[in-house]
C-alpha cells in the first residue's frame, strides 16, 4: 500500500485509494515538504524544530513539534504509521511513501514552483524554502539560464572601507591595473563585528566560502583592496553579530565594476549546531559566488560552467569542455583540468562518445596533470579516485579517496568519491554515510541529481528499495536529463508492480536516449550494473 506525497505545485498527499488525505496546516504541509525532500526521509527532531519554530524558546518549539505531529496522524486517518519517530527523529516510512516530484504546470504552460501553497513566515523556514524552489528550477542548472544582463557603465572604484587591519598595518595594498589583472577577482571587505567570538567565525566561513569559490570560478581572491582601475568581480561584505549564544551572518555581494548589490542572505550560526551551520552558510555562499560570476556580462570574462559540468547532456558537457580548453595561460588550474577529466567519465559510461578510448585517454591525461600541479588538491584527489573507480581499480581507488577526505574531510567531492569507493569494496553502510556527509556541500548545490542518484546506488546495495526509488525520483526533479535516475525508477516501479510508472519512466528515457531499448537495457555493457547486482532486471522482459 503507498501513499504518494507530491512536492510541486500544491502539497498533496494520496491514500493508496485515491483518496485525499492532505493536512489543513500550513505546519504539518511544511513538515512533509521538509521530511519528503530529507535524506531517507528523516530529519533530526531539534533541525525539524529549529526550521518551523526558530522564534521560538526550546521547549515551546518542542511542545509546537509534538502538537503538530499530532494534527499529522489524525489528517492522515488509517495510513498514519507512515509517520515514523525514533530517538532524535522524525520521518516518513519509505516502503509506505513515494516521493512525487513531477514538475506540473499552470493552464498557460507555466510551471508552478515546489511547495507553492505554503506560506510560513519563519525566517529559517523561508530560507530553506527560497532555496528548494531555485534548485528545483530547472533553468537553474541548464544552458538556457536567464540571459546575461548588459555590461554595466563603469563607475569609479570605491576604496574598501577602513579596517582595524589596515589602522594597524598601514595601508591595503593595491591591486595592479586593469590590463594585469585576472579577468575575474572576488574581493573580501573587513567583517563588522561586535565581539571577537562573532569575529572569528564571520572571518572563517567567508573566507572559505570565497576560497572554494574562486578555485571553481577560476577566479583571483583579493584581501581589503583598493581597485585601480576598472575590473570584474564580486565584492563581498559581511556582518556577523552576536546574539546570545548564537551568532546572526548578514553576508551582502556587490559588483565590483558598479557597485549594485547582487544578492543578500542572513544565516544563524547556532552555538548547538556549529559546525552544520557554518557549513551550511559556507556552501550557500560558494554556491552564490558562482552563480554571480555565471551572471557575470564582460569582455573579459568567459564563464566557468561549472553547473554544465555535472549534466548528462551531450551537448551541455562538450560545451563545458571548450569552455574549460580555453581558459588563457594563467587561468587553467588543477581544478579545471580535473573537471575536464570528470566529464569525459560521463561522456564515456552514458556513451554519449563516438570514440571511448581516445575520450578515456584524455580523461587519464588531464587527471595526470591535474595531481601534478595540485597533488593535495582534495577536489583533484576526488576525481583521480573516481577515475580508478571507473578503471575496476578498487584498492587504488579507495586509497586515493582517503587522501582526498584527509586534506579536507568536509569536502563534497571527496566525499562523494569515497562513497563510490567503499561501494566498490562493498561497505555499503560507510558508503551511505560518506554519501550523505557529501550532499551537504556547494558541489550538491550545484549538481544534486549527481549526489542523490549516488545515495540511490548504495540504497539499493542495502536493499532499501522505497528510498532508493525517493532518491532516483528526486535526482530527476532535479535534472531532466539525468539517464541513471530513469533507469532506476523503471526498474523499482517494475518490482513493486507499479507498471504504468514503470512506463512511463521508460518513455521518458527514450527521449533523451534515442537508441534506447529494453534488448539494449539487458546487455552486458549498458550502464545498470547496480540494477544487474541486486536482481532488478525484471523490466527488461516486461514488453513495455
Amino acid at each position: 500500500m503507498t501513499t504518494v506525497l507530491s512536492l510541486m505545485g500544491s502539497i498533496r498527499v494520496r491514500g493508496p485509494d485515491g483518496d485525499d488525505l492532505t493536512p489543513r496546516s500550513q505546519k504539518a504541509r511544511g513538515a512533509l515538504a521538509l521530511l519528503g525532500t530529507a535524506p531517507d526521509l528523516r530529519l533530526n527532531r531539534a533541525r525539524l524544530q529549529d526550521l518551523l519554530w526558530s522564534d521560538r524558546s526550546k521547549q515551546q518549539g518542542s511542545d509546537s513539534l509534538r502538537q503538530m505531529l499530532r494534527e499529522l496522524r489524525t489528517s492522515l486517518g488509517e495510513m498514519r504509521d507512515i509517520v515514523l519517530t525514533g530517538v532524535g527523529w522524525v520521518g516518513l516510512d519509505p516502503e509506505q511513501v513515494r516521493i512525487d516530484l513531477t514538475p506540473v504546470y499552470d493552464a498557460g504552460g507555466t510551471p508552478i514552483e515546489f511547495a507553492a501553497d505554503i506560506d510560513i513566515p519563519d525566517p529559517e523556514f523561508e530560507s530553506w524554502l527560497r532555496d528548494m524552489r531555485l534548485r528545483l528550477t530547472p533553468d537553474n542548472y541548464g544552458p538556457t539560464a536567464l540571459e546575461l544582463s548588459p555590461p554595466p557603465e563603469p563607475v569609479p572604484a570605491r576604496p574598501a572601507p577602513q579596517s582595524i587591519r589596515q589602522a594597524l598595518f598601514g595601508d591595503a595594498p593595491t591591486l595592479p591595473s586593469a590590463s594585469a589583472q585576472p579577468h575575474y577577482i572576488v574581493a573580501l571587505d573587513p567583517v563588522e563585528t561586535n565581539e571577537p567570538r562573532a569575529h572569528v567565525i564571520g572571518e572563517m566561513v567567508i573566507n572559505e566560502a570565497a576560497s572554494r569559490a574562486c578555485e571553481m570560478i577560476p577566479a583571483m581572491l583579493a584581501d581589503e583592496i583598493e581597485i585601480a582601475g576598472p575590473a570584474t568581480g564580486t565584492r563581498i561584505g559581511a556582518m556577523c553579530y552576536s546574539t546570545g549564544e548564537d551568532c546572526s551572518l548578514m553576508v551582502v555581494m556587490r559588483d565590483i565594476a558598479s557597485g549594485a548589490r547582487g544578492w543578500t542572505r542572513r544565516f544563524t550560526i547556532r552555538a548547538t549546531d556549529e559546525t552544520a551551520t557554518m557549513r551550511h552558510a559556507i556552501a550557500q555562499i560558494t554556491v552564490a559566488l558562482l552563480d554571480r560570476a555565471r551572471r557575470t556580462s564582460s569582455p573579459n570574462w568567459t564563464t566557468f560552467p561549472i553547473w554544465d559540468v555535472f549534466s548528462y547532456s551531450r551537448d551541455r558537457l562538450e560545451a563545458a569542455d571548450e569552455v574549460l580548453a580555453s581558459l588563457p595561460p594563467g587561468q587553467e588550474n588543477a581544478v579545471s583540468l580535473a573537471l575536464r577529466s570528470y566529464l569525459r567519465n560521463t561522456l564515456i559510461i552514458e556513451r554519449l562518445t563516438e570514440d571511448p578510448v581516445a575520450c578515456s585517454d584524455e580523461a587519464e591525461s588531464f587527471a595526470r596533470q591535474a595531481r601534478e600541479l595540485a597533488p593535495n588538491n582534495p577536489v583533484v584527489l576526488a576525481v583521480a579516485s573516481l577515475s580508478a573507480s571507473w578503471r575496476r581499480d578498487a584498492i587504488g581507488a579507495l586509497e586515493i579517496a582517503n587522501a582526498a577526505c584527509r586534506a579536507d574531510p568536509d569536502n563534497e567531492m571527496a566525499c562523494h568519491a569515497l562513497s563510490q569507493a567503499l561501494t566498490d569494496v562493498g561497505r555499503d553502510l560507510e558508503a551511505l554515510e560518506a554519501a550523505d556527509r557529501g550532499a551537504r556541500g556547494a558541489l550538491a548545490e550545484l549538481g544534486p541529481a549527481c549526489w542523490l542518484m549516488r545515495r540511490s546506488v548504495v540504497q539499493i546495495r542495502l536493499g532499501r528499495f522505497g528510498d532508493a526509488e525517493n532518491s532516483a525520483a528526486a535526482a530527476y526533479a532535479f535534472a531532466a536529463d539525468n539517464r541513471p535516475s530513469l533507469r532506476f525508477l523503471a526498474a523499482l516501479r517494475y518490482r513493486r508492480g507499479d507498471e504504468v510508472g514503470a512506463a512511463d519512466a521508460l518513455r521518458r528515457l527514450r527521449l533523451i536516449e534515442p537508441d534506447f531499448s529494453l534488448e539494449l537495457m539487458a546487455a552486458p555493457e549498458y550502464p545498470v550494473s547496480t540494477l544487474r547486482m541486486a536482481n532488478l532486471m525484471g523490466i527488461t522482459r516486461s514488453g513495455l
